[in-house]
């Protein structure tokens, strides 16, 4: 799998390492050509010289009929052949019986001066040999062991080995600064960023800033996304007036026809069919107004923004959540005689989470009222701590979730039941999921075991949990 930083921080130093080992490598196989080539000419140039002294030592020696040695005292690796290659004279004593050159280079170096490297050293190491013609009809033949040669390419590899990857490490090492610092102005640019997404939505009117010493490209960005900013705020200017002035002029029309419809109602005998017609006008109106509500109510939780970061008790939101619900429910049961016993509803745990009271409050008891409409006998709300994590979960003992809702049931106008049964119309888990979301948590539906209900064998019916952040526990 191709190794890929997840920040800009990151690959522009991957960027820094990846190009200074390149040149690091480049950097060191250049010096070593260059090293060892230079190596090579200045053992070439001792050789020439080398070589010139010997052929005036040998040619003097012939002229003067001298019984002197034809190779000079100082020589160390010298070799003197006569024209059929036979040896003359060799330094050390072993290059006297052991010729250094091939046949084939013997013949060459009668016509031109040749450098050779072989293994024909007194020892059998690795020597640079120069042989040439000489007046005399034969060849002389100089040469320098190359141990200190390979010695000193040696010690550059080992020092290019050591020092080029330091160099290299030292460089990433402050690319990692280097990008910081260019970067930092992109930092406080996301930092500026960040409090606008979570307070713009409460009229705090604040833009980005140009950090200090931006260039002109930071500049542009920054006056760019002002823009942006100042047109996303109008968009939601004009969203808060249009869901205020609608909260204003449905809720009169609405009360209006219902208060028409009931007066009306009051004229007609209960057994006539008008008494019929208008009791199912006065039902309309009532889920009219149960819609519309919820939908004003899910319009302002999504355009509230994320919730502020403030500490509650938990248990004490789901306690009236759940008082209210139960309200709810026992006025259902007065205006419905006959409809059997009310479920039960049992509420255990506590921990401190954070984010809206309220609004927590509100999704809560979306959750039991939909919790009682469905239950047989009893609603078990729990609410546990895990880590960093609050877990509130509503389980009851009724059919549970249809199949295909456990994936959607949050999406809006998706109700769990048919409408015309409970009245609803399909936004309880919409809103619930809304302020979950503003809350950086989570919601999940399930079907599930429940051994915890009373009177119940199997499924447990439909399990709704809530994962919120929780709030650090207080210092003592």
């Amino acid at each position: 799998m191709r190794f890929r930083p997840r920040t800009l921080r990151g690959r522009l130093t991957l960027l820094f390492a990846v190009v200074t080992l390149l040149l690091s490598l480049l950097v060191g196989l250049l010096v070593e050509v260059q090293y060892r080539s230079a190596l090579t000419s200045a053992v070439d140039q001792g050789l020439e010289t080398r070589y010139v002294a010997a052929v005036q030592q040998v040619e003097h020696a012939s002229s003067t009929s001298s019984l002197q040695p034809p190779i000079p005292d100082a020589e160390a690796f010298a070799q003197v052949l006569d024209a059929q290659g036979d040896i003359v004279a060799g330094s050390p004593r072993k290059l006297r019986r052991q010729t250094v050159l091939t046949r084939a280079q013997f013949e060459e170096a009668l016509g031109k001066r040749i450098l050779v490297t072989a293994d024909t050293g007194p020892r059998g190491e690795h020597v640079r040999l120069l042989a040439g013609p000489s007046k005399t009809g034969g060849v002389v033949v100089v040469g320098t062991a190359l141990e200190e040669v390979k010695s000193a390419q040696h010690r550059l590899e080992l020092s290019l080995g050591l020092g080029l990857p330091l160099l290299a490490a030292l460089v990433t090492f402050m690319g990692w600064f280097i990008a910081g610092a260019a970067l930092r102005p992109v930092r406080e640019m996301i930092e500026d960023a960040d409090v606008i997404s979570a307070r713009s939505a409460r009229e705090l009117r604040r833009r980005i800033t140009v950090p200090d010493g931006a260039g002109a490209e930071l500049i542009e960005l920054a006056h760019t996304l002002n823009q942006m900013l100042e047109r996303i705020e109008n968009a939601f200017e004009h969203e808060r007036e249009f869901l205020d002035d609608a909260s204003h002029e449905l809720r009169t029309p609405i009360a209006i026809a219902h208060g028409e419809l009931e007066l009306a109602r009051m004229q007609v005998p209960d057994d006539s069919e008008t008494a019929i017609a208008l009791d199912s006008a006065l039902e309309e109106v009532d889920r009219l107004q149960h819609l519309s509500s919820r939908l004003l109510v899910l319009a302002r939780t999504r355009a509230a923004g994320p919730a502020p970061d403030r500490a509650f008790e938990l248990r004490e939101s789901v306690a009236r959540a759940v008082q209210d619900a139960v309200a709810v429910q026992d006025d259902s049961a007065s205006r419905h005689p006959g409809s059997g016993p009310a479920p039960r509803v049992r509420l255990e745990g506590d921990a401190t989470a954070r984010g809206d009271a309220e609004a927590m409050e509100r999704a809560v008891r979306n959750l039991v009222e939909n919790a009682l409409r469905h239950a047989r006998s009893e609603v078990v709300v729990t609410i546990t701590r895990d880590g960093d994590w609050v877990s509130l979960v509503v389980a009851d003992d009724g059919p549970g979730f249809r199949a295909d809702l456990l994936d959607q049931g949050v999406d809006r106008f998706t109700p769990g039941d048919s409408p015309e049964a409970h009245g609803g119309a399909g936004l309880g888990l919409a809103i619930v999921n809304a302020i979950v979301r503003a809350h950086d948590g989570t919601l999940v539906l399930r079907n599930g075991e429940r051994p915890g209900l009373s009177g119940l064998s199997g499924p447990s019916g439909a399990v709704v949990e809530i994962r919120l952040p929780a709030a650090p526990p207080a210092s003592p």
